[in-house]
């Protein structure tokens, strides 16, 4: 299967390079400048608010934009040297997390986690640890958040360039500031987390690889999947994806009720071109799949608030340097938007 083998390579295998390059982490010191532009790092708060992060001349700026789109504030601005990760709003709304780290882990692999109180925008910093943290969601009742850390940042193989990997789930306690390890797998790649509704279990997107047993398996037999972590059993994690589905999945959304997934997948795996990435619906329960987009522009990153969907597209994937736009829709998956944003010359006072 020549598609799956190239699509492992480029897309499976290379799935964590292509989140970190598009936050702007493995770039050249003269590229440092260049990244201009909203990233695909953003959050959509319980009333609609959006926190996105955006770049101007290489510096990172978090930006939350009110729910009537009229206002923009700047809450945090970094130099060009760091990016900032995944702004995580506190199930209540009250919180913003964010990780802040280098743009060249080989020249310190860091990461800071940092804590905005809102509405004032008082900032703190939770707990900064040499790693990459790349990943952090607030529990069920916001008194911690949990994080998706990669011990190391090396060649995975002599032909592959160097990655974090050897990814575990973590959770840091808000009051007592402890740390605790839920995961022993030392994953390759571990990305999308989402917290359960009632807090009981982490889902997150990685490698089906139980049974792998050599390279051959990696290429022709392992796909990319959701799995549940029960934080009481985390050894009893399981697919919660379509354990048959011969594709991989990649960021992915559940539904209020956790019987569905909205998922990020190849809309045309037997293309010769570049492939496209759509969004699909998967139900739990009729085990039906639906394809929600069509748009053609790299779509991806869902977020569901507000009784919304969001997600971001690369109008110039496979061309150049990525160009995001956000987009939201409906809850069915129609009526599709580009959701207008305020850039760092438009925001308000």
């Amino acid at each position: 299967m020549n598609k799956k083998k190239n699509f492992i390579i480029a897309g499976g295998i290379g799935g964590i390079t292509l989140i970190l390059s598009a936050a702007g982490i493995i770039l050249g010191k003269d590229s440092d400048e260049k990244i201009n532009g909203l990233s695909s790092q953003y959050d959509i708060s319980p009333d609609g608010a959006i926190a996105y992060v955006n770049y101007t001349d290489g510096e990172p700026a978090l930006y939350l934009q009110s729910q009537d789109g009229e206002q923009a504030d700047k809450l945090a601005e970094l130099e060009n040297d760091k990016v900032i990760l995944d702004p995580a709003f506190s199930r209540s709304g009250d919180k913003l997390a964010f990780i802040a780290t280098g743009k060249d882990p080989e020249e310190e692999l860091l990461s800071t986690v940092h804590l905005l109180e809102l509405p004032n925008g008082e900032t703190s910093e939770l707990f900064s640890i040499s790693a990459a943290v790349t990943e952090i969601e607030f529990s069920a009742e916001d008194e911690s958040v949990f994080y998706l850390s990669a011990e190391i940042f090396d060649n995975y193989s002599p032909i592959a360039s160097k990655q974090p990997h050897d990814f575990d789930l973590h959770e840091f306690n808000l009051e007592t500031r402890e740390h605790k390890k839920h995961t022993e797998l030392e994953k390759y790649s571990m990305q999308s987390m989402k917290i359960s509704r009632e807090g009981s279990s982490v889902f997150v997107q990685m490698p089906d690889d139980a049974h792998v047993e050599s390279a051959e398996d990696i290429f022709n037999d392992m796909y990319q999947r959701v799995f549940e972590i029960p934080l009481e059993d985390p050894d009893g994690l399981q697919v919660v994806s379509d354990p048959e589905l011969e594709r991989d999945i990649y960021t992915f959304e559940l539904t209020p009720e956790e019987n569905e997934i909205i998922y990020q997948a190849i809309s045309d795996p037997e293309s010769s071109g570049i492939f496209q990435y759509e969004l699909f619906r998967y139900n739990r329960e009729t085990k039906e799949h639906e394809q929600l987009t069509d748009l053609k522009k790299h779509a991806g990153d869902p977020v569901i608030a507000a009784d919304r969907i969001y997600f971001t597209t690369d109008i110039n994937f496979g061309k150049g340097d990525p160009e995001y736009e956000l987009y939201e829709m409906n809850i069915d998956g129609t009526e599709a938007r580009k959701v207008q944003l305020m850039d760092g010359e438009d925001e308000g006072s």
